[in-house]
């Protein structure tokens, strides 16, 4: 696609996905029509961000200006103000209507079809995202994950594309079940990583040893999954049916912690059952090990 057919945007939200997107999409040759927002201060400075200058403006009036509205806005309002705007009829009859949630699909925006007649779909760029200016950095390579029409997916593609991002397609009925992967990959790793800290703490270490010792762990274990696969980069005792040294760590933390215990427990359970899949153990050491972590 030459850059003098680059579709117009309209960002509705100026947080740090939409601002993020706008500013790479600008530089990639879209032009970004508007940004609307409720918080005129926020909206203004977003549109100050972006440059090239894009309107900062409401919601309304944003949506009414291109022929692609990206919704960058909290889970909970992404229908709502759909809805409205559709009724209002504040989208121009056949836009794209995309939003950017990961746990949502691309149905919330059925009331842009219904009332106009838009092509609707969802993107969603499995990063995290702390502030705009790491945004803009993270975004590309990140993997961007797309759902919807087939005229929606195909010009959000070509968008996802444009500012370095790696566009996958999924089907709109396992979206819930993506996000709940991206949830256990980013969001549990940080609970797993705390559990283990305060382990740690119960064993007299203090926080910050504790992770500047498991940084490097933690680094090659993820070093190896890379490079190995996860079944193969599995060790440790469960792995090796180690079944004493399980019942140990059983015995010392039921009687310290038993939030941590339950973690270990059920995170147990699942390694037993990768171990035997593997071969490193059989099915009557798995399930030993098994019947140890399911007693309370």
């Amino acid at each position: 696609m030459k850059i003098v057919d680059l579709p117009t945007i309209a960002i509705i939200g100026p947080g740090k996905v939409g601002t993020s997107i706008g500013i790479l999409a600008s530089r990639a040759g879209y032009q970004i029509a508007a940004i609307g927002g409720r918080n005129k201060e926020r909206t203004i400075a977003a549109a100050k961000r972006i440059g090239n200058g894009v309107r900062a403006c409401s919601i309304s009036e944003a949506a009414k200006k291109a022929p692609i509205v990206l919704l960058s806005v909290t889970d909970d309002a992404i229908e709502d103000i759909c809805i409205r705007l559709a009724e209002q009829k504040k989208l121009k009859q056949k836009a794209v209507v995309v939003h950017c949630s990961g746990a949502l699909s691309s149905n919330v925006l059925t009331s842009a079809h219904d009332y106009c007649k838009c092509s609707i779909a969802s993107m969603h760029p499995l990063q995290t995202f702390p502030t705009i200016d790491e945004t803009v950095k993270r975004i590309k390579g990140a993997y961007c994950f797309c759902e919807g029409d087939e005229n929606a997916v195909s010009i959000i593609e070509q968008l996802a594309k444009s500012i370095g991002m790696k566009p996958v397609k999924i089907s709109s009925k396992s979206k819930t079940l993506y996000h709940a992967a991206a949830v256990m990959a980013c969001n549990y790793l940080v609970v797993l990583m705390d559990s283990a800290i305060r382990l740690a703490e119960n064993a007299g270490i203090d926080r910050k040893t504790a992770w500047l010792s498991f940084k490097p762990l933690v680094t090659a274990t993820l070093d190896n999954i890379n490079s190995m696969g996860t079944a193969d980069a599995l060790t440790g005792p469960i792995a090796r049916g180690d079944i004493k040294t399980v019942s140990r760590h059983l015995h010392e933390l039921s009687s310290v912690d038993g939030v941590l215990a339950a973690v270990y427990r059920t995170m147990g359970l699942y390694a037993a059952e990768m171990a035997a899949t593997k071969g490193t153990i059989t099915t009557k050491k798995a399930e030993k090990i098994r019947t140890l972590l399911k007693k309370v």
